[in-house]
Parts: C-alpha cells; sequence; structure tokens
C-alpha cells in the first residue's frame, strides 16, 4: 500500500511540474510583453544626412533660398515617448533621473555622428496592437532636476546643457555655407552656420526665456503587432529643409547664422513637429 501511495505521489508531482511548464510557455495575453524599435533617419529633402569634417569644402545640400550648405554636426533629443492603439493599448517608457547614468532612463540624444544612438529599443511593452507614437523633442524642465543629470543629461560628458534658464538644447545643426559671412575664430569656421534650438520654460519678464520644448504625435501606415515572439520596428524620417524652410520662413545664412538663444530659435521650433514623419513600419 505505501508503495501505491508513492507512486501515486510522484505521478501528481510530475503531472503538476507539466501543467507549470505548459502555462510557462504559453503565457495568457496579460502577461505577454515585447520589444519595439524606432530607427531615426536624418534626410535633407530627397537626401540622406551625410556629416563631413568643418574644413570641408563639399556643399551638397541647397535650402530654398537656393544657398548651399554642408553638415558637421546634427542631433536632437527624444524623450517621454509613448505607443497607443486602436483598441486601448497604452505603453509609456520609463522616466527617471539621477547624478548616477545607470538612474537616468528614458532620455535619449540622437546623434548623426553615433548610429546607435538612432536606434532606441523600447522593451517590456505590454502584447497588443499599436499604432501611433508619441514624444518629446526635447527635455521638460519639469523632469530634470539639477544635480541629478547623468548619463546623456551629463554637460561632462557631451550633454547640450545651455544653463538651468535657457535648458538642454533639443535640436542642433553646424555645418558651413559660402553665404555665411561669419570669420573664423578660435570656436568657429569660416563661413560657420550654428543654429541650435533650446529653451524649456517661459520666463516672466525675459523675453529672450522661451519654452521652444515639443510633443510630437506620429501615426503609422498600420499597425503593428508587439509580443514576445515578435521584432517590429517601426523608421522615422527627419527632415531638415522642413526645419530651415518650414511655414512661411526660408532661412537666409547671410543673416542668420549664428542661433544660440531660446526666443531666436523659435521660429524653428515651430518647424520641428512637421520635420518627423513615419516613413514605413516592418511587423
Amino acid at each position: 500500500m505505501n508503495h501505491l501511495n508513492k507512486i501515486s505521489i510522484l505521478f501528481f508531482l510530475l503531472l503538476n511540474l507539466f501543467f507549470t511548464a505548459c502555462e510557462k510557455d504559453n503565457p495568457t495575453p496579460g502577461e505577454d510583453f515585447g520589444t519595439f524599435d524606432l530607427i531615426f533617419d536624418n534626410r535633407v529633402g530627397d537626401q540622406a544626412v551625410s556629416l563631413v569634417n568643418a574644413d570641408a569644402t563639399e556643399f551638397p545640400y541647397t535650402n530654398n533660398m537656393g544657398q548651399s550648405f554642408n553638415l558637421t554636426l546634427l542631433g536632437y533629443y527624444i524623450s517621454k515617448i509613448e505607443l497607443a492603439g486602436p483598441n486601448g493599448e497604452y505603453f509609456a517608457d520609463e522616466i527617471s533621473t539621477g547624478a548616477d547614468a545607470a538612474q537616468v532612463k528614458g532620455f535619449y540624444h540622437v546623434l548623426e555622428s553615433d548610429p546607435n544612438s538612432q536606434n532606441i529599443r523600447l522593451d517590456r511593452i505590454p502584447a497588443g496592437k499599436y499604432d501611433q507614437v508619441t514624444f518629446t523633442l526635447g527635455i521638460d524642465a519639469e523632469t530634470v532636476q539639477e544635480g541629478a543629470t547623468g548619463g546623456v543629461l551629463d554637460p561632462a560628458e557631451g550633454a547640450w546643457l545651455w544653463n538651468w534658464d535657457a535648458g538642454y538644447i533639443a535640436f542642433g545643426i553646424e555645418g558651413r555655407s559660402p553665404a555665411s559671412p561669419r570669420e573664423a575664430d578660435q570656436f568657429n569656421p569660416e563661413n560657420g552656420v550654428q543654429i541650435h534650438i533650446g529653451g524649456w520654460k517661459d520666463i516672466a519678464g525675459n523675453a529672450n526665456m522661451v519654452n521652444n520644448v515639443k510633443r510630437i504625435t506620429l501615426d503609422f501606415p498600420s499597425a503593428v503587432n508587439i509580443e514576445s515572439r515578435l521584432s517590429p520596428n517601426a523608421h522615422l524620417e527627419m527632415d531638415l529643409l522642413k526645419v530651415l524652410d518650414g511655414h512661411a520662413n526660408n532661412v537666409d545664412f547671410s543673416t542668420t547664422y549664428a542661433v544660440h538663444a531660446p526666443a531666436k530659435g523659435k521660429v524653428f521650433a515651430d518647424n520641428l513637429a512637421a520635420a518627423f514623419s513615419v516613413d514605413h513600419v516592418h511587423q
């Protein structure tokens, strides 16, 4: 009898292990998570961006004024990413700050000079169908406290921080144009062009301090399914010409070649949302 009891107990233990393993292999929809990549491609009209050295004499791009120019630097900050779906699906990328780089999450410095930075991987996304992405272009003043600036927010590591009134440079380009009258000095090349769009809060009584941080929402051309077995992505394009020549503004490098203050950058900041689009998605 004892022998039969032992066999029965062993049988039920093995049966329990089998069903437990099956449950792990087949999680319920609410327990399934996946990843999603946002891939940023920078362009100037129909041309891909290609950075050159500061002394380069080739000027492959042309603005609406017919002025040629090149680029030695291009970059921008992306933060507070959210995904949404047609059936109420929702995901918000974790945001945290701190003095240590490991504490800083949800902030991304997309640099043309660093291909790895142009691919933002989001993880722990609840399984479901998603057809929209929303993100902040720049850094909100409310999300960063003085001293809590590790990682991509750390000026000592190359972060684009002006000061605690003006905030971070949300979007920046540098290059040269024969139309620019700028003379060479220890900081700038001859014919230099620098357009730095920053400003993260309005300050009463200071007309130079404006909030140029933008919230951008883009629809996908088709919905993507996110789950643990899949690796979907979306290719986002940023067209620099739409920043320089958007709305009623056509940049003139003969007069506008050094933008280093929030108010002066507002005309360009107002073009930023229209410069981004979703070119395509991969399931």
